[in-house]
């Protein structure tokens, strides 16, 4: 078994929510838990968190963190602490304690990362190669993850209820939530429009994209997914990468690998403009949560 685990790299050339490794596990003992059709049913409500209590020692970033143009931070809910890296060498250069099984995070246009803390309820905003939260956003349900629009507005997925609450301006105290219509919730992300999409579930285990359309004050489910040609066996986070909106799908073509569907939005409908498989993480399971490509546009916040 394994457990989930998030990595995310951020500054102006964020890029990835990914776990390649820990321990997963699942709820129904060592069967691994399956659908109708037989097949692996590998969904968050069928995972609970380690006996870890969170890690109470001082945050620490080398100096050098503070002068590099790309880090990465890696959420780990095996000691609950995110790592952080210098890009792309690797070095390590800091970590952030206090957390309990951190989650999805994304970055806005100045560069500052938000953590979505998913036990702790809470989604924290650290400055890039900070140390101190600069501010706690609560009223989130259990934050799976979170996304940054053009306009400077924080989006924080819950997973169950599903849904997201909205930040204006990335205001604490202005947030605004929607729920439904997807029971379980994965991370969601902005496109390129102002349109807050994501990957989500039913208690019946049937899976379809929800959104929250710019403008709106309700979410509603999209056609176009899950069932094909955007096929998705278990959900993963969605993100805009400069062109396209990138869906995850964790067990991708019905293997345990993960994949990425390209895709664009005209009024309900996704259409599927391309897809990704990754391959090479683990040879029995990887579960990505959220994989995307480096670039500097590759979120709204950024797009410019």
């Amino acid at each position: 078994m394994k457990r989930l685990s998030s990595v995310f790299g951020v500054a102006f050339l964020a890029t990835a929510i990914a776990g390649c490794g820990g321990n997963q596990t699942s709820g129904v003992g060592d069967a691994l838990p399956q659908d109708v059709a037989g097949r692996l049913s590998l969904t968050m409500p069928h995972y609970v968190p380690a006996p870890v209590k969170p890690d109470r020692h001082p945050s620490f970033m080398s100096p050098e963190a503070k002068k590099k143009g790309a880090l990465l931070y890696a959420g780990d809910w095996a000691t609950n602490d995110v790592f952080v890296y210098d890009y792309p060498n690797g070095k390590s250069v800091g970590t952030l304690t206090g957390f309990d099984a951190p989650y999805g995070m994304c970055v806005d246009a100045k560069g500052d990362v938000y953590i979505a803390d998913f036990y702790g309820g809470t989604a924290v905003e650290y400055a890039h190669g900070g140390t101190s939260p600069l501010k706690t956003f609560t009223q989130v349900g259990e934050p799976m993850g979170c996304s940054v629009d053009a306009k400077g507005d924080l989006a924080v997925t819950s997973f169950d209820p599903g849904g997201a609450t909205v930040f204006a301006d990335g205001d604490p105290s202005k947030g605004t939530t929607y729920t439904g219509p997807c029971e379980f919730q994965w991370p969601m992300g902005y496109d390129g429009k102002g349109n807050l999409i994501g990957i989500g579930e039913q208690k019946t285990a049937a899976i379809s994209a929800c959104a929250l359309l710019a403008g709106s004050q309700s979410m509603i489910t999209l056609s176009g997914c899950c069932t094909g040609p955007i096929t998705i066996d278990f959900p993963g986070g969605t993100m805009w990468d400069g062109k396209y909106i990138a869906l995850g799908d964790q067990e991708y073509g019905g293997t345990f690998e993960t994949g990425v569907y390209q895709a664009t939005l005209s009024g309900t409908t996704l259409t599927m403009k391309g897809s990704t498989p990754l391959e090479g993480c683990l040879s029995n399971y990887a579960s990505d949560v959220n994989p995307f490509i480096l670039g500097k546009r590759n979120t709204p916040a950024n797009h410019k």
